[in-house]
């Protein structure tokens, strides 16, 4: 089965049905993650309608760590009649391979909050401070900044689209603005 690594906790990754000739109560099944690397990743449950068994995401995927993940479940029938349990074992094993697929996620910031300090004497060009961001992606592309410009409609700010250094567009004055916040965007180039 391949899953996008954004699949969210808790979705469905598969459904797998173990054949049972049974009907009714001798049919119900039960299934268990018995062995492999995903024991904590998934969780196995049984779909009272169908008897198929639902394999879901337990914790989230990231396809730079892992990229495929191998399940050992085992299916039982759930009611055994005592009378046949030398004729048993009434279960049987199968293997499930999970590819995780890469999805782009976006650059990540290395904060979500820098505080940059600059005298209201600084000249215009002053570098006042560096953003930095990274792809969190296996391809590690470079990332581009800006400013958002409705965080800074009146442009006292630049900003180095490769470097991520910010510095001063305009003359500063303390008492008319004391604090400025502005939004940096990293994206992919």
């Amino acid at each position: 089965y391949n899953v996008p690594e954004s699949l969210p906790v808790a979705s469905v990754v598969a459904r797998i049905k173990a054949a049972d000739a049974d009907v009714g109560p001798n049919a119900e099944m039960e299934y268990k993650i018995v062995d492999g690397d995903g024991l904590g990743v998934f969780k196995v449950s049984v779909d009272k309608d169908t008897q198929e068994g639902i394999i879901t995401i337990q914790k989230e995927l990231d396809f730079e760590a892992k990229t495929s993940y191998t399940l050992r479940i085992e299916a039982a029938n759930m009611h055994v009649d005592p009378r046949f349990l030398s004729l048993g074992p009434f279960s049987d094993m199968t293997t499930v391979k999970i590819i995780v697929e890469d999805v782009d996620e976006p650059p990540v910031f290395t904060s979500r909050l820098y505080s940059m300090v600059v005298s209201e004497a600084a000249k215009v060009g002053t570098i006042i401070g560096t953003v930095a961001a990274h792809d969190p992606d296996a391809s590690n592309s470079p990332v581009r900044y800006s400013i958002d410009r409705n965080t800074d409609l009146e442009r006292y700010f630049n900003i180095d689209a490769n470097s991520g250094v910010i510095t001063t567009a305009k003359s500063l004055d303390r008492e008319t603005n004391a604090v400025h916040n502005i939004t940096v965007l990293a994206m992919e180039s």
